[in-house]
């Protein structure tokens, strides 16, 4: 039986689910697309998020290249602000249980997930201890369990994530899809897969929070 929250983040919204064994299942934005409904709550989803729009400074973001600055840099971008009711210690923010009978053990999960996911954005944490279930087919899960693989502070080509994950680089647009489906954001780092030529290309949460993750990472964006 799967069980859902709803948390605030520095980018915006969030819908957790748990697969009520106390392992994480999704971590979903809930504007993105594919954010799924909760039973005994109103559908998440205000609007359909185009995965490849955006812009940065009026250039369109999936054109942009993540390079790492040369070394002595700060590791971790400074500029992200606080949003409006946002609290500065995370153990006061607010969670919301979309699910009246949600078990102890669930909610202990999301307010792990919440501590950890909060300790990344403002970039103390580099290494997520959350337990993580995601379900998919057997194809799905061997390129999630690489993208597990990825360090922090650094990238992989579609064609490299399917080295990784006992593939061939031919299989790279199947492991696109596979990227594109992985239902726990962050943690299982889709962010980190980048198109062949550096570019940012797409990303189901929004390509602005794609983004503002590698730019945390110690990033810099930069046109072709």
């Amino acid at each position: 039986m799967q069980f859902d929250a709803v948390i605030p983040s520095l980018l915006g919204p969030i819908l957790l689910r748990s697969n009520g064994a106390g392992l994480l299942a999704g971590l979903y934005f809930t504007d993105q697309s594919d954010c799924p409904d909760s039973r005994e709550a109103a559908p998440l989803r205000p609007a359909r998020l185009d995965p490849s729009a955006g812009e940065l400074d009026g250039r369109p973001i999936r054109s942009l290249k993540a390079r790492r600055p040369d070394p002595g840099g700060d590791l971790f971008a400074a500029d992200m602000p606080v949003p409006d009711g946002f609290a500065a210690d995370e153990s006061d923010a607010p969670l919301e249980l979309l699910q009246a009978s949600t078990p102890d053990g669930a909610v202990a999960l999301f307010h792990q997930t919440r501590r950890e996911l909060s300790e990344y954005l403002r970039g103390a944490r580099r290494v997520f201890d959350v337990p993580l279930a995601p379900e998919g087919t057997p194809f799905q899960q061997a390129v999630w369990n690489a993208m597990r693989l990825i360090p922090h502070g650094q990238t992989v080509s579609y064609g490299e994530l399917a080295c990784m994950a006992g593939l061939e680089s031919r299989h790279s647009r199947a492991v696109g899809a596979a990227v594109g489906r992985n239902p726990i954001s962050i943690l299982i780092p889709c962010h980190r897969v980048l198109a062949g030529d550096g570019t940012l290309n797409g990303y189901s949460g929004g390509l602005a929070r794609k983004a503002q993750l590698l730019r945390i990472e110690g990033f810099v964006l930069e046109g072709r």
